[in-house]
């Protein structure tokens, strides 16, 4: 599963990515920007490819004001991941408990909105 986030600022985005424990997959050139896959882990199928939003108006407005709602699960380290995202100083809710599962969401440098669950 490959998810697309359009956003301003390409590599503002993948380095918040990176800097929360996200790998790089892979870095392209599609016209005159960079497009970046990034994923929670190296071997699993979870991945997001981040794009200019301003090529992807050009290409397929029709898509590019879409955003996406994701929840990112995870097995344990829910604390620690807390901790790095938090660092990068934007919006970092409180870890709460949603049922049986700890949870948190955050904002990236686009402004989106995404959560990590430990299940």
């Amino acid at each position: 599963m490959c998810t697309n986030l359009y956003v301003e600022d390409v590599k503002a985005e993948a380095e918040f990515f990176k800097a929360i424990g996200f790998f790089e997959v892979s870095r392209q050139k599609v016209g005159e920007s960079d497009t970046f896959i990034m994923a929670p882990t190296r071997k699993g199928n979870a991945r997001l490819q981040i794009w200019d939003i301003e090529f992807i108006r050009q290409m397929s407005p029709e898509v590019a004001d879409d955003k996406p709602s994701i929840l990112f699960t995870v097995t344990d380290g829910l604390e620690a991941l807390h901790e790095k995202v938090a660092a990068q100083g934007l919006m970092t809710s409180p870890i709460s408990k949603m049922g049986e599962n700890l949870t948190f969401n955050f904002q990236t440098p686009s402004g989106s909105y995404f959560a990590f669950m430990q299940m």
